[in-house]
């Protein structure tokens, strides 16, 4: 769940000020500042050209006269990745302008991030030419799970437009106020299901049984952590509105209620 906040003029001016000086050290330097154009370019041109390249070597193995599922499962995975970081970009470049960067790919996520990528990659390379990766119910489920976690998490950015963050706000602006509206009315925390979902479907796309059961394990445990924190800290915040408004809606990740 997250919380929408109005700036007031002064904080607006304060940011715009901030802003300003990281717009002019980053015409400095373009490709070591998070604001440099150079940087953003190169990233954009990165994700452009793996996820073009990937799918270009999709339609010629979806027109194969034999048709290697395992291919086709890499290429999807390939344009999945490329294309959640580029949504996320912009995403902030649409609703969050003011603060949109090099960090707004989240491409350098963390080390975690890096690691489970790594280790898919890796996995994946290992059981190439095991029978599961010829699955076609696999491969189904995994677009299945993919897509409809990169909608919902699409649909809680755009709910919540400039006020989506990706950090747990502890302290209380005066101009918040609870977002209950769109996909939040049904879900309380639409982009954390969305991710979860999204990242154990990449995994079912690739058929991974083992990261498949690590991805589940560690997404499982972090939410179990993070969300009870961000619904304290909202509960103090709404007292009034968040029980009832927790009470009617759902996490929508297993066990974690």
């Amino acid at each position: 769940m997250f919380v929408q906040k109005k700036r007031g003029p002064s904080e607006d001016d304060e940011q715009d000020d901030a802003n300003e000086l990281a717009w002019l050290r980053a015409r400095s330097r373009p490709f070591s500042q998070p604001y440099g154009l150079g940087a953003n370019g190169l990233a954009g041109l990165f994700l452009g050209g793996i996820g073009g390249a990937h799918a270009v070597l999709l339609v010629q193995s979806l027109a194969a006269p034999r048709r290697n599922v395992a291919l086709v499962r890499w290429c999807l995975y390939a344009c999945a990745m490329c294309g959640f970081h580029a949504s996320e970009f912009l995403g902030a470049a649409a609703w969050r302008w003011r603060d949109v960067s090099f960090d707004s790919w989240l491409l350098n996520h963390s080390v975690a991030y890096g690691l489970a990528f790594f280790a898919a990659v890796l996995e994946f390379a290992l059981e190439y030419r095991l029978p599961l990766k010829q699955s076609a119910a696999t491969l189904r489920l995994g677009v299945v799970l993919v897509a409809g976690g990169q909608a919902v998490r699409l649909a809680a950015l755009a709910t919540c437009g400039e006020h989506f963050a990706h950090r747990v706000a502890t302290q209380k602006p005066q101009h918040h106020r609870l977002v209950t509206t769109g996909v939040y009315s049904v879900l309380r925390h639409p982009s954390y299901c969305g991710w979860f979902w999204w990242s154990l479907g990449t995994q079912v796309l690739l058929a991974n049984p083992v990261c498949l059961f690590l991805y589940a394990l560690l997404s499982w445990r972090f939410f179990r952590d993070r969300i009870p924190f961000e619904e304290a800290t909202l509960g103090a915040f709404y007292p009034r509105e968040y029980p009832s408004y927790r009470a009617r809606t759902h996490v929508g990740i297993p066990f974690i209620s």
